[in-house]
């Protein structure tokens, strides 16, 4: 979505028709790191800030807020563009990151940009203009968090017609806070003389500038309309003593009478441009149909009627917010049929000279519904790729729900983000007889499918045979849709047991351009399924290397699944630590996107580290997790998460649980093992050992031995030659079970194999110590031949370092706190925030610790020593 370039426009303010306001603008160019101004509309804020930013000797950003902003994506793309241009680049990185993906974790990516500013930036400041529009509460948890870790050489100037849902109690403690509110902003004496007798001439006595004073209370927009009002008045005693009450009722007032003093054509003009938030002469001409729209802008900019140049070149203007609002009613009041037409043709010129959001704006004002669905459509690859379709729906939930259903691309991406909250059912809204033998739908059905057959049903082969289809039919420009098909065909083949088809469809990816993230996790899940480890870890590090290199600190969540990968090979090669905070690191950047596929893989791959480190307690929870996201999506998924849940048991000598959990996964009599049911089955071997059936780990081993040899998948075959190998150690075949053992040595060697090993406990250890006394036990295995597999007390002492690595200050204060049995508002209270931002806080808490509950976190906490 395309920025406007006037909303990072400074106002420029004919100073010669301005009090100046000095003593404000000293309160602003104090030393204070933050400055809050509010007050109600018509008080000079804009004014003050501009004739502030045109003297500040440091660079000034400066970001004009909507309503339109009220969306995290877009406000953040605004606020770092503006940091970008005032810092000379600092957060380049975090705003290519949000062109490219969206908000992942807000807090990562301004963390990225508080250190970009700190270590490389000059002094700067940024204004944020009418920030009241702001409402969502994740850009006020997002402003908390760099409001507190504001880098001291940037100062924040935050204005609106409202204080913000910030808590700031402690900055005003602590003297960080300088406030300017509506009192401060009133004309005293001196300026309202100033502005009505030495700038406009009107030779008013002192008496007359006390009443107007008095009835104004000094209020900046009512003084200037009065000005206006009394141009053409012959009494002007008289007029000051004709109005009288409150500012919403001198303020219809005085425009009435402005309004009044001008030609019927010009006031007929001005109505009319009420519809538009900003406007230029040929804009204006397409609304109003006025042939000399640009003489008339130009007498209404000379003739200060309350227009607000845009852009240094006057080609922009918008009304004054408070002049606009009460141009609209009026117009409402006496042209409310006319105000439609005026929007579509607003939709019109807009969307023909490219402004493709704001056109969509008004033709859903305009009523134009099924134009305004075109536009967006027109524009839907482009959306859903720049935020994964979060700023694409939030448009769409703007249309009627069957204007979006009616149309076919809108329909396609509608259902797709249904498709991936787990509504299935909604793939058939692609089937209506008006979409019948459209190509991009018939392509989105069959990719929608694909998904269906490969996370809830786990039928690879029907997946393998939409995608073909879908590939063929979707369009090159819906270029994340064809990424989620090359991800699914890859993945498929992978999964259905075809690694070799699998590796030939991403063999050809290279580090030298850029890569598609989901791209490059499908070639290192299909280089870990051959058991190329090395390859796997070399490719991550440089993606990761690409990534930071282009997104600096604030990559996006997909990378989180890389480093969850990684985490998984580490495991492998015993290097536990690393694999922790590795996986911890991966998850927690992967969970804002809430893909219900990456938490349960990625929880699953969490618990097997757990386990390996000894951490059974912590591994349950983690499965725990892993299990309800797979139920949620793929029936096979489960599967895998109960095989390891079985595996734990076993480890425990539960072996009635173990069969318990596995009865239902697996077939004793089958006769061909699918490969995505290969942990099952894998788990089941291990049950066979432990109830003295080594003739079926033989059947069942051989069987998918003879399949992975054939297709080089190497992976899976280390570890069915060591179960095989200790089928026949149970069996008293020494010779056998270490002539096995060998062929597993041979593959593993090369790639530096241990866990699969060492995780089968002590009959592995008691075959190594024959491997080592015959000299066939490779150099890098020996160490465990005689000693355990980890240290689980020193295990313990490095995850708690880590644990608490992974958590700030604040985070800590709010756990001490829930841990003493305070609310949130009691939490808010004592820390001087706002209620939302401890909400805020909390969430983020329980996503680092993974529950649900105050009461899971506080006990997690006690037990890693957080608090």
């Amino acid at each position: 979505m395309q920025l406007l370039k006037t909303k990072f426009h400074i106002p420029r303010i004919n100073t010669g028709s301005t009090v100046s306001r000095e003593r404000l603008r000293r309160q602003i160019g104090d030393t204070s790191p933050l400055v809050l101004i509010s007050a109600p509309a018509g008080y000079g804020k804009t004014t003050l800030l501009s004739e502030w930013a045109e003297e500040s000797k440091s660079p000034v950003g400066w970001v004009s807020l909507e309503q339109s902003e009220d969306i995290p994506e877009l406000f953040w793309r605004y606020f770092l563009t503006a940091v970008v241009s005032a810092s000379g680049g600092c957060g380049e990185h975090a705003l290519e990151q949000i062109r490219s993906a969206g908000i992942s974790s807000i807090e990562t990516i301004l963390t990225g940009v508080i250190n970009d500013v700190t270590e490389k930036g000059a002094g700067f400041t940024l204004v944020l203009d009418d920030y009241h529009v702001i409402t969502d509460s994740l850009i006020h948890g997002g402003m908390a968090f760099f409001i507190d870790h504001q880098p001291e050489n940037m100062r924040l100037i935050i204005a609106g017609r409202e204080k913000p849902q910030l808590a700031l109690s402690k900055y005003r403690v602590s003297g960080k806070l300088t406030e300017i509110r509506a009192v401060q902003f009133k004309f005293n004496a001196h300026e309202t003389e100033c502005l009505l007798n030495s700038i406009h001439g009107l030779n008013l006595d002192m008496d007359d500038l006390a009443s107007l004073s008095q009835k104004t209370e000094g209020w900046v927009a009512g003084l200037a309309l009065a000005v206006l009002s009394m141009r053409e008045s012959e009494d002007r005693h008289a007029f000051i003593r004709s109005f009288t009450g409150s500012h919403r009722y001198v303020i219809d007032y005085l425009i009435e009478e402005v309004l009044a003093g001008l030609d019927e054509d010009v006031r007929t003009f001005m109505l009319k441009l009420s519809v538009l938030e900003r406007f230029c002469p040929e804009l204006c001409a397409s609304v109003t149909d006025h042939p000399e729209s640009l003489s008339l802008v130009t007498e209404m900019a000379q003739n200060n009627l309350f227009l607000i140049p845009l852009d240094d070149e006057r080609q922009w203007f918008r009304y004054h917010h408070l002049f606009r609002d009460v141009l609209l009613k009026n117009l409402e009041q006496n042209h409310g049929g006319d105000i439609p037409q005026l929007h579509r043709k607003a939709f019109g010129w807009l969307k023909d000279s490219g402004f493709h959001t704001e056109a969509f704006h008004h033709g859903i004002l305009g009523g134009a519904y099924p134009d305004a669905a075109e536009t967006l459509a027109e524009h839907a690859p482009d959306l859903y790729e720049e935020s994964g379709g979060l700023i694409l729906q939030e448009l769409m939930g703007r249309l009627p729900g069957e204007v979006v259903l009616s149309n076919p691309v809108l329909c396609c991406y509608h259902v797709l983000l249904d498709v991936f909250a787990g509504h299935f059912d909604r793939i058939e809204l692609l089937e209506q007889d008006g979409f019948r033998g459209n190509g991009l739908v018939l392509g989105f059905q069959s990719l929608l499918k694909s998904y269906q057959y490969f996370y809830q049903d786990g039928e690879f082969e029907k997946c393998i045979g939409e995608l073909n289809i879908c590939l063929k039919l979707i369009p090159e420009r819906h270029r994340a849709a064809l990424g989620l098909a090359g991800l699914l065909l890859s993945l498929s083949l992978r999964y259905s047991g075809d690694i070799v088809s699998a590796y030939e469809e991403v063999k050809d990816i290279s580090l030298d351009h850029d890569i598609p993230v989901l791209k490059a996790i499908s070639y290192v899940d299909i280089l870990v399924g051959m058991g190329r480890l090395q390859d796997a870890l070399t490719f991550i590090d440089r993606t990761m290397e690409k990534g930071h290199d282009h997104y600096g600190e604030n990559l996006f969540p997909e990378y989180g699944y890389l480093l969850v990968v990684k985490a998984g090979i580490l495991r492998e090669r015993d290097e536990i630590s690393e694999a922790l905070k590795l996986c911890r690191k991966g998850l927690e950047l992967g969970r804002d996107k809430e893909f219900v596929e990456f938490t349960f893989l990625g929880n699953l791959e969490y618990a097997r580290i757990l386990t390996a480190s000894g951490n059974v307690e912590e591994a349950q929870k983690a499965l725990e997790t892993s299990t309800d996201a797979a139920r949620s999506s793929s029936t096979w998924g489960e599967g895998m998460c109960l095989a390891h849940q079985a595996r734990i048991e076993m480890g425990k000598g539960h072996m009635v649980q173990a069969w318990h959990l596995l009865k239902d996964i697996v077939d004793p009599k089958v006769s061909e093992i699918p490969y995505r049911k290969h942990s099952e089955y894998l788990s089941y071997c291990r049950y066979c050992l432990g109830m003295n059936e080594p003739e079926t780990v033989h059947q069942l081993t051989d069987r998918m031995i003879s399949e992975d040899l054939a297709v080089h998948r190497d992976g899976r075959l280390v570890e069915c030659y060591i179960l095989k190998a200790m089928a026949f150690h149970v069996q008293n075949n020494t010779e056998k079970a270490l002539g096995t053992l060998e062929k597993a040595f041979a593959v593993s060697s090369k790639e530096g194999f241990v866990r699969v090993y060492i995780d089968e406990g002590d009959t592995i250890r008691m075959l190594f110590r024959q491997a080592l006394e015959k000299g066939t036990l490779p150099d890098y295995l020996k160490p465990y031949a005689t000693t355990p597999a980890s240290a689980p007390g020193l295990t313990r002492s490095v995850m708690i370092n880590e644990f608490k690595e992974g958590f700030n200050e604040r985070e800590i204060e709010i756990l001490s706190l829930m841990k003493q049995g305070c609310s949130n508002k009691n939490i808010a209270d004592t820390l001087f925030l706002s209620v939302n931002t401890v909400r805020w806080y909390a969430s983020r808490i329980f996503g680092k610790l993974n529950v649900k509950r105050r009461g899971e976190a506080v006990a997690f906490a006690e037990k890693y020593e957080l608090i």
